[in-house]
């Protein structure tokens, strides 16, 4: 995880590298940003995992850190950038133990 300050902007305004959540299709890698709208510890195989619920304007996605109940400068209200291999779970598109990067708040 690492703190990001500048993001380059494509022509048509998203940041270049980065696919809006509501284009993301299952068993792709993808790289999204958006803001932490909800969290919760979820039980994963009997191991609590942290589940957070990351929005941007075109829809949101699941991130799921496993065998994590927290993760430093994860938070509510927080810009995040995370990239991985989309999965699913309970039929929702999900990142299972994502790389993120942190924004600048």
């Amino acid at each position: 995880m690492s703190e990001s300050l500048a993001v380059t902007l494509s022509a048509d305004g998203h940041p270049v590298g980065i696919t809006p959540i509501g284009d993301v299709r299952w068993r792709t890698r993808a790289r999204v940003r958006g803001f932490v709208r909800s969290m919760r510890v979820q039980p994963w195989a009997d191991v609590a995992s942290l589940e957070c619920i990351v929005v941007d304007d075109t829809g949101g996605i699941l991130l799921v850190f496993l065998g994590r109940r927290k993760v430093a400068g994860v938070e509510l209200g927080r810009e995040i950038v995370a990239e991985g291999m989309v999965g699913q779970s309970r039929g929702y598109l999900a990142v299972l133990s994502p790389d993120i990067e942190l924004l600048a708040p």
